[in-house]
């Protein structure tokens, strides 16, 4: 086998690997904690017609594995650390499941939280999260976890465990290039979301039992257009032609960063080809702090007749692809 051959056999693998095990949704009658949706609309269709979600890419999974693997490594090493600290910690009850009822005492909301943190006497929740650094950049103190689509479900994940335990604290712990984050969550001063967070699960609920559609959610369609059911199950009227909906956290932090870089980009562009034009030539020199050294290098081209070029000439109808992207 060629190397190519036996990397595109590797490739393979991996995806039969990550889709092995892929399987529709089941229908279910309560909302996950780890599941806000700031539109009802959304969260009545995630809890009724989970499997018209289409499927998540094969990129996407390994995403996902690799950050599950990230969370089992991050409790394992507070594990081993805890054992020498002092006063020294351990971590336990994982996966612990847990309900919360509505105001008719019906099972409204469901999840699990990943640890507790045992130290003085004290059994502390933690929820972790291996979220895209550029994410977590961003998270200074835990109120910013709710300024952003694609972390405000872990947000209210933790909330949620602490509301139904009757905890009056937590953590988040989040995974960073250097050293993980523990992120000291209070509930008190967000009781009012997760008052918030049962209301929208009852009224989600009363429309499963009466069998009738959320209204659409207003003014919002930065959240339609990431919604897995825009454009064929749900048409809000923002909805124009079919577009392809891009569920990755990453990718979209990836383009808010491209639309905070791309003055500067420009301005960058600019000024090095003016620089770079006006020092052609220059072998050496010394321009303030900078030292300038230039190198003239051979350059070959191949100059044939015009009835030739046409000769060899090949048309790829999708042999280029360009990208226009706006901020809608």
């Amino acid at each position: 086998m060629t190397p190519e051959a036996i990397a595109n056999n590797v490739a393979q693998a991996y995806e039969r690997f990550l889709t092995a095990n892929r399987r529709p949704a089941a229908p279910h009658r309560y909302l996950y904690a780890s599941g806000y949706r700031r539109c009802d609309r959304r969260a009545f269709y995630e809890c009724t017609a989970p499997e018209q979600q289409p499927p998540w890419s094969v990129e996407v999974l390994a995403k996902f594995r690799r950050g599950d693997d990230r969370e089992r490594d991050l409790l394992a090493d507070l594990q081993r650390i805890g054992r020498d600290a002092e006063p020294p910690f351990s971590v336990q009850a994982q996966q612990e499941r847990f309900e919360l009822k509505d105001h008719k005492r019906r099972t409204a909301i469901v999840g699990k939280v990943d640890a507790r943190l045992a130290i003085e006497n004290r059994r502390i929740p933690i929820e972790v999260k291996s979220w895209s650094p550029m994410l977590v950049d961003r998270l200074e103190q835990f109120s910013d976890v709710f300024e952003n689509p694609w972390t405000e479900s872990g947000g209210y994940q933790l909330l949620s465990y602490l509301y139904g335990a009757g905890e009056a604290f937590g953590f988040l712990l989040l995974d960073r290039s250097g050293l993980p984050r523990l992120l000291p969550v209070e509930l008190e001063p967000h009781l009012d979301r997760m008052e918030m967070f049962l209301q929208k699960a009852e009224r989600v609920l009363d429309h499963i039992g009466a069998q009738t559609l959320p209204d659409f959610l207003p003014d919002d369609p930065q959240e339609c257009r990431r919604c897995a059911w825009y454009g064929h199950t749900c048409n809000p009227p923002l909805s124009a032609n079919a577009a392809q909906v891009l569920t990755d956290p990453e990718l979209e932090a990836a383009l808010e960063r491209r639309e905070q870089l791309k003055g500067a980009a420009a301005e960058y562009l600019d000024l090095d080809k003016q620089v770079k034009a006006q020092l052609r030539g220059v072998e050496s020199g010394i321009a303030g702090a900078f030292q300038i050294r230039g190198y003239w290098g051979k350059q070959s081209s191949v100059v044939l007749p015009d009835a030739l070029k046409k000769q060899y000439t090949v048309t790829n109808p999708k042999g280029r692809f360009t990208l226009e992207i706006t901020r809608l």
